[in-house]
């Protein structure tokens, strides 16, 4: 069973658990907890260099990053429906994945970082 690591406050991780959805397969969902430093702990390490959220396990594959699941999970178990062969179409798919690392992403966390951290 492909395994989800990550935390209900990533928006990576969102992403990654969105898609797992959209796409109707099952997962685990494996919290990491990042206030008690779960993702630097030498387990978490071991599996993710990183140190970060979101990491999918499917059988021997390990993914970080969540616009590489994305792009995995589009291509294993999406087909062209979610990731187009042809050269332009699948560039526009590259560009939004840029824009959502970029961005899409940086008002959001900015807004949980000073709502819910106090972070200034």
């Amino acid at each position: 069973m492909i395994q989800l690591y990550g935390h209900e406050m990533s928006g990576n991780s969102y992403k990654a658990r969105l898609f797992l959805e959209l796409l109707n397969l099952e997962y685990e969902w494996i919290k990491v907890d990042l206030m008690k430093g779960e993702h630097k702990s030498p387990e978490y390490l071991a599996l993710n260099p990183f140190g970060q959220v979101p990491l999918l396990v499917d059988g021997d594959t390990k993914l970080a990053d969540a616009q590489a699941i994305l792009v995995y999970l589009a291509r294993q178990y999406g087909g062209e429906n979610w990731l187009p062969l042809d050269a332009l179409s699948l560039a526009q798919v590259v560009r939004w994945l840029s824009t959502t690392a970029g961005e899409v992403r940086q008002g959001p966390e900015n807004a949980r970082l000073y709502h819910l951290f106090g972070a200034t």
